[in-house]
């Protein structure tokens, strides 16, 4: 029983090191609830792994469920379609018109209002009204948890303005498995993974960094020229970082 108790805690550090978070939060709120575990030594460090992750709002997270909904295809220039209200908006600066834009989408169907909270956040961000931001991508992604670009941009926010790299990390791994095919989420995550390796100087998570973005340039396509750049200025980073690191 030891042993089986030892490979599951290994198993459940390797999932969160690989970014199969979710994974590894079932499997440790699974392990302490087995009453067999309570005398296990490393129980106190996953009652602390399991706390870390409920913190960070694990336990409450939307689930996706079994729609099929056509995800959002990435242009050229890194845009979304559904951004599209917005940079109307900047281009234009009629606020007047932005605003009922935005009610118009907030009076139409689930999707609609989804991307109208998804509209507010993106307008908070160039807003500098962080928190403002935080509450209208959790509207997006409760209002309609089966798009992917709504979880892979509060990731990309949250890495982008010093939020928690567990929660990004947990949005992103959502928004990989509802468009496994889409590079910057990928990118993003190989990010969220740079963060942590910065932040708390463990190297165990440099071989999920450097697999996502050898996942994210495979799926680049030929015009996505500027995501390219990105990722490959990102691996120059990461190179110089391990030659001082290592």
């Amino acid at each position: 029983m030891i042993k089986q108790f030892d490979e599951q805690v290994q198993q459940i550090n390797e999932l969160f090191l690989n970014g199969h978070v979710k994974e590894s939060y079932q499997l440790a709120k699974a392990l302490i609830a087995n009453s067999a575990f309570t005398e296990h030594e490393s129980l106190p460090t996953i009652q602390q792994h399991v706390a870390l992750l409920e913190a960070n709002g694990y336990a409450n997270m939307p689930i996706p469920t079994a729609e099929k909904v056509k995800q959002s295809v990435e242009r050229t220039d890194g845009s979304y379609p559904e951004r599209d209200v917005l940079a109307a908006y900047i281009g234009s600066e009629d606020d007047q018109q932005f605003g009922k834009v935005v009610d118009e989408l907030l009076a139409g169907s689930v999707e609609a209002q989804a991307n109208a909270y998804y509209t507010m956040a993106e307008y908070f961000v160039l807003a500098k009204e962080h928190d403002k931001a935080l509450v209208e991508y959790a509207e997006a992604i409760k209002l309609q948890p089966n798009k992917a670009l709504y979880w892979g941009a509060f990731a990309q926010f949250l890495i982008r303005n010093e939020g928690s790299p567990y929660l990004a990390l947990r949005l992103i791994e959502e928004a990989i498995q509802l468009d496994g095919m889409n590079p910057r989420w990928y990118y993003i995550q190989g990010n969220i993974f740079l963060q942590l390796v910065a932040t708390t100087k463990n190297l165990s998570y440099l071989p999920a960094l450097e697999e996502a973005w050898e996942k994210a340039k495979k799926r680049c396509s030929a015009k996505q020229v500027a995501l390219k750049v990105d990722i490959a200025k990102s691996n120059d980073v990461l190179v110089q970082w391990k030659k001082q690191m290592l």
